[in-house]
């Protein structure tokens, strides 16, 4: 199956956890909304949602990702799967294969992009819902692509594909807020993954 990667927006992402967007957030506030610091900054609060299943787990861990484009994605892309100016003349096609789906069953995980221009599209996330039993309901699956000042929190029990980069830079850093309990003899309590096939699950994007 193929999906078209479209651009993150809060409304879009809601129903697969919750994201910051600062740009969006602030949009449309007046100077009214400028009351933290003495005037000198806007303050949103409750900006995205951290959760926590975990009964034996109080305090959440912050982790890091340097995270690294696989080659074929080491471009510039578009914030969407079309032109923004209607001007498709000059776009190339990239598919990228899902490899990995995985979901943390009892906790939200935070993904926050360090070091990245804020129109820079900088990473891609897949998701999908769990069905009935728990799986991937492949119907429900949809695939964004984030700036480098969006933030992503994957609800608990969302499915998701691993962290994908994209972009000229060689790398970028992520720092990462989830609950984990870190029991080496139970580690399907932090993470549970289903592998795919190569042209499984393919997303389409234009460079």
């Amino acid at each position: 199956m193929k999906i078209a990667a479209q651009p993150l927006t809060i409304s879009s992402f809601s129903r697969f956890g919750s994201i910051v967007s600062p740009d969006e957030a602030v949009a449309g506030l007046d100077e009214r909304a400028r009351t933290a610091n003495q005037g000198t900054a806007i303050k949103l609060l409750k900006v995205s949602t951290v959760e926590n299943g975990f009964k034996e787990v109080r305090e959440a861990n912050w982790n890091l990702f340097r995270c690294f484009p696989a080659p074929h994605l080491r471009r510039r892309f578009l914030c969407g799967a079309r032109s923004q100016n209607g001007n498709e003349s000059n776009l190339e096609t990239v598919l990228h294969s899902i490899k990995v789906l995985e979901k943390h069953p009892f906790s939200s995980q935070t993904f926050l992009p360090m070091g990245r221009d804020r129109e820079d599209v900088s990473y891609l996330v897949v998701v999908a819902l769990a069905d009935e039993s728990g799986e991937p309901d492949l119907s429900t699956l949809e695939a964004f692509t984030c700036k480098g000042t969006q933030a992503v929190t994957y609800g608990a029990g969302v499915w998701h594909s691993p962290m994908i980069v994209l972009g000229e830079p060689e790398f970028l850093d992520f720092g990462v807020l989830i609950h984990e309990l870190l029991d080496a003899n139970h580690p399907e309590m932090d993470c549970v993954e289903r592998e795919y096939k190569d042209g499984d699950i393919c997303v389409v994007l234009q460079a």
